[in-house]
C-alpha cells in the first residue's frame, strides 16, 4: 500500500459516512503524516474545504492511522496534540 491508496482508502470510508449522515468530507492530502508503519490522514468537511468558512467546518474529527503492513484503519483522537496519539499508536504493535 503507498499513500495515495491509504489516503484513498480513508475517502472511501469518508464517503460511506457522508452517505448516512448528509456531510461530505474530503481527505486533506496535503496535511498527511508519514511514518514508517503508515500514514496520518485528516479530514474536513467539502463545504468548508470549498468555501473556508469556519461555520462549514467540522470538530471534533480525529484523524485516521492507516497501517501500511496490514491496511487496518484506526482513529486517533482530539483531547491531545497528534503526536501525543502518534506517540501512543507507536507503542503498541505497529
Amino acid at each position: 500500500m503507498n499513500q495515495s491508496e491509504a489516503e484513498q482508502k480513508v475517502q472511501i470510508m469518508l464517503d460511506d459516512f457522508s452517505s448516512r449522515d448528509g456531510v461530505q468530507c474530503v481527505v486533506l492530502k496535503t496535511q498527511t503524516i508519514v511514518r514508517g508503519w503508515g500514514w496520518v490522514v485528516f479530514y474536513q468537511s467539502k463545504a468548508y474545504v470549498e468555501s473556508g468558512d469556519f461555520r462549514d467546518m467540522l470538530g471534533g474529527n480525529a484523524p485516521y492511522f492507516v497501517n501500511k503492513h496490514n491496511g487496518k484503519i484506526d482513529v486517533s483522537g482530539t483531547a491531545h496534540p497528534i503526536e501525543y496519539y502518534i506517540s501512543e499508536y507507536e507503542k503498541t504493535d505497529t
